[in-house]
């Protein structure tokens, strides 16, 4: 008798695997359902750094940074003035801080800003640049950098940018004794006569 079930219970033990096979088959089989047209799921947009807008407004403190040979009697961003820039130094960008240039909530990335400027309120010149999305969450400095290369760069900062380049000067209104040249007119837009 107990060899009887001995052999039922490997009987009973492969019924069982083999119930259990065909059972997970059966349902595997059953979960396959009738293809049904679908809509593939659209993920919500990806806020790029770029053109992620501003959720308040601010206001700007322009501060000006004159790394040209000459200096800036005037200039403006979108219209506001940014004041005179002295030639920069290896410990000051040359200008000063001024009030205000503001940006509305929804504001996107990049934003193109006309900057106008004189040397001598004779000859204005005017070129657009592109300020790129803040790096920081509470902007509230535009940094305006005209270099000597030609090229002028903004930026929003939370705190006074920093110099971008520490040079040496003769005085606040040339950087060499003689020779001093600009390049940033060949870039820009440029007219002889009074402030347009």
């Amino acid at each position: 008798m107990a060899t009887r079930f001995k052999n039922h219970g490997q009987f009973s033990t492969r019924r069982v695997c083999r119930s259990v096979w065909l059972g997970l088959l059966f349902l595997a089989a059953s979960c396959k359902q009738p293809a049904i047209e679908t809509k593939p799921v659209e993920s919500p947009p990806t806020t790029d750094k770029e053109t992620s807008g501003l959720k308040n407004p601010v206001s700007l403190e322009i501060n000006g940074y004159n790394y040209t040979d000459l200096a800036i009697d005037s200039f403006e961003v979108n219209g506001q003035g940014g004041g005179d820039l002295s030639v920069s130094s290896s410990t000051s960008g040359g200008g000063k801080g001024t009030c205000c240039l503001g940006l509305s909530p929804g504001t996107k990335f990049p934003v193109a800003l006309t900057l106008r400027w004189t040397r001598d309120r004779k000859r204005w010149c005017e070129k657009t640049v592109q300020l790129a999305a803040p790096v920081t969450a509470d902007p509230r400095h535009i940094g305006v950098h005209f270099f000597p290369d030609g090229r002028i760069e903004a930026e929003l900062t939370e705190g006074y940018p920093d110099l971008k380049l520490k040079l040496d000067r003769v005085d606040a209104g040339r950087r060499k004794p003689a020779a001093n040249s600009v390049q940033d007119e060949q870039s820009a837009r440029c007219r002889d006569g009074d402030d347009p």
